[in-house]
């Protein structure tokens, strides 16, 4: 299962893991991904696999219970404003003994109230959602999520914390102030972790 699968990449790279008997699931808040997403798999040779993408959101995607036994998110949880309820969700859906993978946008130290309120003005931003890290582990735990393991970090520069609040381009997000910009380097990290849902959940 891909939560926020956008144009299908990693749908195509979870069927191309999972084999022909495998079943791969991709759900996007957007029906215009979801079309990406369809041609992507198309171009891709994939059309006899079992793919199943739909448009739905994260925090309910109206999947069976324990129907999953992974749950992937590749820079997307940041853009919802409820977290809590994506993390239920994924943990719903997951069979006992299923694994999360996820990468996401974190702030690692506070930049003030009022800074983060202007990048939030600008939800689209990959930036705008990000949350402490403290909360977000407590929010992936509280879910009930254990083994909660990062596999990688890595702290923004500034050239990328500007293209993050930009997302997803020029067009879309206006350049946030420079003295914000300021305010943030230093202050945000690409995270990707994994977890697992208890065996006895």
């Amino acid at each position: 299962m891909d939560f926020g699968c956008g144009g299908g990449v990693d749908i195509i790279l979870a069927a191309q893991k999972t084999g022909p008997k495998g079943r791969v699931v991709g759900i996007d808040f957007t029906y215009q991904m979801i079309e990406r997403a369809r041609q992507a798999v198309a171009e891709a040779g994939l059309e006899d696999r079992d793919i199943d993408l739909r448009v739905a959101s994260m925090e309910e995607s109206r999947l069976l219970d324990k129907s999953a036994d992974v749950v992937m998110s590749n820079c997307v949880v940041n853009l919802c404003p409820d977290k809590e309820a994506v993390y239920k969700e994924a943990f719903r859906i997951l069979r006992a003994g299923g694994r999360l993978a996820v990468s996401d946008i974190i702030l690692t130290e506070n930049i003030g109230a009022e800074v983060r309120e202007r990048f939030q003005s600008t939800w689209a931003g990959c930036f705008g959602g990000a949350v402490l890290e403290a909360d977000y582990w407590r929010t992936v735990r509280k879910a009930g999520f254990a083994e909660v393991r990062v596999v990688a970090r890595h702290t923004l520069a500034p050239k990328e914390l500007e293209a993050m609040a930009r997302c997803p381009g020029e067009e879309y997000n206006p350049a946030p102030a420079k003295e914000d910009l300021a305010r943030a380097q230093g202050k945000a990290a690409s995270i990707k972790f994994t977890a697992v849902k208890p065996s006895s959940g």
